[in-house]
């Protein structure tokens, strides 16, 4: 008979090789390096897991919050490392977590599993095809408390993606994109938007665009020191790839004045020429003579030179990319820059031999008012799987103060959210 035994110290290079192994459940957030990364945000990490006969067959990455009295809670992003369908170590290392906690004075565990609710449509409706009731209701069955199922990003992680497969040919992933995706992407390529691969001195580039973004839609971003050491610790293990599309107003304008001088040239050389054939010529240039016309317009009084306007940081583990953080400067929106390194983007997923590329995050009610529903639109628009997960799970260790926690936390939190505003 089989044996399992909690292990607190699982090495690095061990922790690494399980995520590899078929049928086991991983994710970024769960790796070595994300750790890494939250212990710099004041968390402290803990590499745990379960061997079965001594193999490794499961890991958790618990990350520690302390609290006041000596309190604190564990957070696993994105639950365990490991195969749900095995329900005998599902009981084990919850078990196990429950009993690591209390030796911390953990007021409770959460777990968010990168796993599907129900295959959903693009209006969110349930349709056939997977479905995970099961595992909640075992879950459920263990101790855990289903947390409230969210629309928006009230949770930890969104509960909400798009990830579109890169199975197949490049050619017949981007036939999924929207028409006016296409449009967008050649008006890039037309406008000779450039995108290329940033350094690690190329962050501070990152963070001014990122805090153009947090100005415009009023968000609050890390600090330049946070994304610098994230980039830094991710990329010694392969993890990340730093995008950015530049655009030269200057060479732009110059090709359009020779876009317009030529076009203005053709409608000359059809001048009195009534014939249908002339007629359908001539109205087709006046068309886009008022395009390139516009054009001219948007970069009329911009700067000479290169200039960087679009960036997206990509974090890949396994067999999954993710599109983590973007940020644009919008005085250069007309060129769709983004699109293009968008575009760039999912081509190099696919060239890697990824299997997803997850656009991280959206709202789960797209019918619905929020300012948020822009970024369903834009997110849809690429053609991936509306994707709903199956949400949080808290194990309490300490009703008296799990209740306390619930109602104390959301209050500071808004306290300090409505400080933060004060003082912007």
């Amino acid at each position: 008979m089989s044996q399992l035994t909690f292990d607190e110290n699982i090495q690095k290079s061990e922790w690494m090789q399980l995520a590899q192994k078929p049928g086991v459940k991983s994710h970024f957030l769960g790796s070595w390096a994300w750790g890494q990364v939250q212990a710099r945000r004041g968390w402290t990490p803990y590499y745990v897991g379960v061997r079965r006969d001594g193999e490794l067959i499961a890991t958790a990455l618990l990350l520690k919050k302390a609290l006041y009295l000596g309190y604190c809670y564990f957070y696993i992003p994105r639950g365990f490392t490991m195969d749900y369908s095995d329900a005998e170590l599902l009981a084990f290392i919850t078990k196990s977590v429950a009993a690591f906690g209390k030796k911390h004075k953990a007021i409770y565990f959460k777990i968010d599993p990168d796993i599907k609710l129900h295959t959903i449509d693009m209006d969110g409706k349930v349709i056939e095809g997977e479905e995970n009731s099961a595992l909640v209701a075992r879950l459920e069955k263990l101790g855990y408390r289903h947390r409230p199922l969210t629309y928006f990003f009230e949770t930890e992680q969104p509960r909400f993606t798009f990830r579109i497969p890169l199975d197949g040919t490049i050619e017949e992933i981007e036939k999924r994109y929207s028409k006016t995706t296409k449009a967008r992407i050649k008006h890039a390529e037309e406008s000779c938007v450039e995108v290329f691969e940033g350094r690690s001195e190329d962050i501070k580039e990152f963070v001014r665009l990122m805090k153009m973004t947090e100005a415009r839609q009023d968000f609050f971003s890390h600090e330049a020191d946070f994304y610098q050491y994230f980039y830094d610790i991710l990329r010694e293990d392969g993890m990340v790839t730093l995008y950015f599309g530049k655009v030269d107003p200057g060479k732009i304008r110059t090709g359009l004045l020779e876009k317009q001088a030529g076009l203005k040239a053709e409608l000359a050389a059809i001048e009195g020429d009534e014939s249908k054939k002339a007629a359908t010529k001539r109205k087709e240039t006046e068309k886009v003579l008022v395009s390139v016309e516009k054009q001219l317009e948007a970069v009329a009084d911009a700067p000479e030179g290169e200039v960087w306007v679009s960036t997206y940081l990509i974090v890949n583990y396994v067999d999954k990319a993710w599109a983590l953080y973007a940020a644009n400067d919008m005085n250069y929106g007309k060129f769709y820059a983004n699109y293009e390194v968008y575009k760039q983007q999912i081509r190099d997923a696919k060239a890697k031999g990824l299997k997803i590329f997850d656009v991280f995050g959206t709202i789960g009610k797209p019918d619905s008012d929020s300012r948020l529903a822009g970024l369903y639109e834009f997110k849809k628009k690429w053609g991936g799987e509306y994707t709903e997960f199956i949400g949080e799970f808290d194990y309490v260790l300490s009703g008296l103060m799990y209740k306390a926690f619930n109602t104390l936390i959301p209050l500071y939190h808004r306290m300090k959210l409505k400080q933060l505003k004060k003082g912007k």
